[in-house]
């Protein structure tokens, strides 16, 4: 069964993985399609220097580092459905 949480505590449990691997359902802002991502934060190997053009708090997004697609990519907070950390699998309300 599925642990049911707000989505403030979904973003501070992506945030409290420190490095490790997780994964995410939510609903991309483009196209509206469900997108399903294994995901990291704190990658900075592949990083090309400088700072990022907007902030990303600002537009409710999280930056992480994308395992499967092997680069960086951003998460819309308003839009996660399902998150699974350590193994135990949330659903976001």
């Amino acid at each position: 069964m599925a642990n049911v949480i707000s989505t403030a505590e979904a973003i501070a449990l992506i945030e409290s993985t420190k490095g490790k691997m997780f994964s995410v359902v939510f609903v991309k802002r483009t196209t509206g399609e469900q997108r399903k991502m294994v995901a990291r934060l704190g990658v900075q190997k592949h990083l090309a220097g400088g700072d990022a053009a907007y902030s990303f708090a600002k537009k409710g997004l999280i930056s992480v580092y994308d395992v499967q697609k092997k680069g960086y990519r951003a998460i819309p907070t308003e839009s996660i459905s399902t998150l699974v950390v350590g193994g135990s699998t949330y659903t976001i309300a």
